[in-house]
């Protein structure tokens, strides 16, 4: 545990603090249960969409995706000029691609005000409202799915895909109040299957069940549904489908702690389904459906989390090694899917995990002007060396296939920044994560702005404009952060005294609150997160399968079939560099631009390792945020020395990873500059370690 120091300020018991209720979220039991249609105590709910808006630095970002493929994906490319406006696709797959596209593009729009992209979402909505059928049915006109929808008899894609498209019905929902978006929702699952699963003698549950258990998705919207209508018909109903499958979440996950069969499994299905125990807690499912959730996600952090903030998966989960890619769409689905446990729990560390998603994995993945995307990535990106994960998805491309990649990625900057603050069921502001940004709702009660360059720097002020009164603000204080600092200021900007507010440091939160039920919070309120160059070791982590390493692509099983993995194989030992929630590393570029392995000037010396060393006397230099931010190499605000052993690593191009032995070093002590990950679009970020 690090130690957390205050600095000048008066530390108060927080039990007992008056706060302002929020109705809209119902009333919990005295002993924290949910009654019917409420959420449990001690969790969280977003804004509407369009209430937290992006500026500065993340507002110049969104503004260059919006512009980018965020707009031309549905412009340039068929199959998303109409998307899910359109009836006659064959299969479900292309609802599932283009309803991911159409949830960025309709959350993007309202945060930016971007009337293009607002009246696109609004044909889209209008078009499936017109064509819904009595009995709910929004799908295709594929007869398969007209005669198998309302069964438990189904593809799974069927739900998965209109699970996916309702998120973004539910997001244009919030952001405009269209009643009869809302109508088509509660049509689309006032009669969702009772699906149930499926025991089978001598079974175990494992990756193929997750995937199959994608249909579950929707079991979200229900619930967002009943916080939205406040008719529990929805919670209950889809509390009524979650329970029917404790034997796999409850039995494999929280009493045998059990996750060998399942860590077999495609990257997207394990976060989709491992998040919607922790969501029915939120509704009454009871504690150990919480555990559930917060022990799968325990174990892929440990066994397939990679220093970019996004879980191997290429496209299976894959342990975590250099040269292990992530697939694009777990930058979107890791994310949503800690968003959600953070709404359970509240807990610091997903605010921590999202952060480091967003400002290292999403930048990765896309090119500095959002036109381009590559559907894997891995943490090193050396000319020359191929992956065996379709070659072609390690390259800038305008469109893969399939498509799921680049149309799901445009989800993830608008779900960070819609995210950034929740209220509780106690009534207190949660701010969970952070960037430059503006929260001013609608009914007028909350004006807030948070001003700050971070992460690439540590300064973050709020201007708290109006906030109820007695309301309590609490402020996440990252896990890397040794010695966060807080000062208060009048209107004036004149230093305010702590004694005259309740203020204390909780559960990895600054809880700041009034001291009386009329009073008010600080006009402004000044948090420092001090960053320090942290050098990470560890070694590389594979999965095992039959005595060996797991195939380099992963692996899924089929529910039936009998095997799960050994175990993991540690690899060899590598370091990597953090400051703050970034990932650094090394350039492998000459300058900015997006650029292919046939390019040959692009090779140099990639043969670095670092040591116990490399970071003592390294200097941080801050250069000034740019006016006009872009993810280019030559943008970056800050970069840090550092030296380095040049050594003799021969890595296989075909199946590269750390040496498994120390290597012989051939020159010692050589200044190398590292710089923020998402700048780079070749790089090294987990170098080989040597500890002589």
């Amino acid at each position: 545990m690090k130690k957390i120091f205050l600095f000048a300020l008066c530390i108060l018991a927080v039990n007992g603090w008056p706060l302002a209720a929020r109705p809209s979220q119902g009333n919990p039991s005295a002993d924290g249960n949910s009654t019917s249609g409420s959420m449990v105590a001690g969790t969280y709910t977003p804004f509407n969409v369009g209430e937290i808006k992006p500026e500065g630095w993340l507002r110049d970002w969104a503004s260059i995706a919006a512009r980018g493929m965020t707009r031309k994906i549905g412009e340039d490319f068929t199959e998303f000029r109409r998307g899910w406006a359109d009836p006659d696709q064959g299969g479900w797959w292309h609802y599932e691609q283009t309803a991911y596209y159409t949830d960025g593009f309709t959350r993007l729009g309202f945060l930016l005000d971007d009337t293009l992209l607002i009246n696109r979402s609004r044909r889209v909505m209008e078009a499936v409202i017109a064509r819904q059928r009595p009995n709910g049915y929004i799908h295709s006109n594929n007869q398969k799915y007209v005669d198998s929808w309302g069964t438990t008899d189904v593809d799974y894609g069927l739900y998965w895909s209109e699970g996916v498209f309702c998120r973004a019905a539910l997001a244009y929902y919030s952001a405009t109040q269209d009643q009869r978006v809302l109508e088509m929702l509660k049509r689309v699952y006032r009669n969702f299957p009772l699906f149930k699963y499926n025991v089978r003698e001598n079974h175990q549950f494992g990756g193929g069940d997750l995937d199959n258990m994608r249909k579950l998705a929707g079991l979200e919207n229900m619930f967002e549904l009943t916080r939205y209508t406040g008719d529990s018909y929805y919670a209950d109903r889809a509390l009524q489908v979650l329970k029917a499958y404790e034997p796999a979440y409850i039995q494999t996950w929280v009493n045998e702690k059990n996750f060998l069969r399942t860590a077999m499994c495609h990257g997207v299905t394990y976060n989709e389904a491992s998040k919607l125990p922790a969501i029915g807690y939120i509704w009454g499912a009871g504690d150990e459906w919480l555990a559930a959730s917060v022990n799968s996600y325990e174990f892929l952090q440990a066994n397939s989390m990679l220093p970019i903030g996004s879980n191997s998966s290429n496209e299976f989960l894959h342990g975590i090694g250099a040269f292990e890619a992530t697939e694009s769409c777990d930058i979107s689905d890791f994310m949503w899917s800690n968003i959600w446990m953070a709404r359970a729990t509240g807990d610091r560390r997903y605010g921590d995990r999202i952060e480091r998603d967003a400002f290292n994995a999403l930048p990765g993945a896309v090119n500095s002007s959002f036109t381009q995307s590559l559907y894997t990535q891995a943490p090193n990106r050396i000319p020359g060396f191929h992956l065996r994960i379709r070659d072609d998805g390690t390259y800038y491309k305008e469109m893969h296939w399939p498509t799921c990649c680049p149309a799901n990625l445009n989800r993830a900057l608008p779900n960070y920044i819609i995210n950034m603050a929740m209220l509780g069921t106690d009534g207190s502001l949660l701010w969970l994560t952070y960037g430059p940004a503006h929260l001013k709702t609608r009914d007028g009660r909350f004006d807030i702005q948070c001003e700050t360059d971070y992460p690439f720097r540590s300064k973050i002020t709020f201007h708290i404009n109006s906030m109820p009164a007695g309301q309590m603000l609490r402020l996440r204080i990252p896990e890397w952060c040794d010695s966060p600092s807080l000062a208060l200021y009048d209107a004036e900007g004149k230093p305010l005294n702590a004694k005259n507010f309740r203020l204390q440091i909780y559960n990895g939160y600054y809880l700041i609150a009034p001291k009386s039920a009329s009073g008010t919070l600080p006009h402004t309120i000044s948090l420092r997160l001090p960053m320090q160059p942290e050098l990470t070791i560890a070694r590389e982590h594979f999965p095992a399968y039959k005595g060996e390493k797991a195939p380099s692509w992963g692996m899924m099983v089929s529910p039936d079939s009998e095997h799960g993995l050994d175990g993991f194989i540690d690899g060899g030992a590598y370091a990597c560099v953090s400051y703050g929630p970034l990932l650094l590393g090394m350039s492998m570029q000459e300058r900015p631009g997006d650029y292919f392995d046939i390019n040959e000037e692009l090779w140099h010396e990639f043969r670095y390792a670092l040591h116990s060393g490399s970071l003592n006397g390294g200097m941080l230099e801050e250069k000034d945020m740019p006016r006009s931010f872009s993810w280019r190499l030559d943008n970056a605000p800050l970069t840090i020395d550092a030296t380095a052993h040049l050594v003799d690593w021969q890595p296989d191009k075909g199946d590269p990873v750390m040496p498994t032995e120390e290597p012989p070093v051939l020159e010692r002590n050589i200044n190398i500059k590292l710089i923020p990950y998402g700048f780079m679009a070749y790089r090294i970020a987990m170098f080989p370690f040597v500890s002589k």
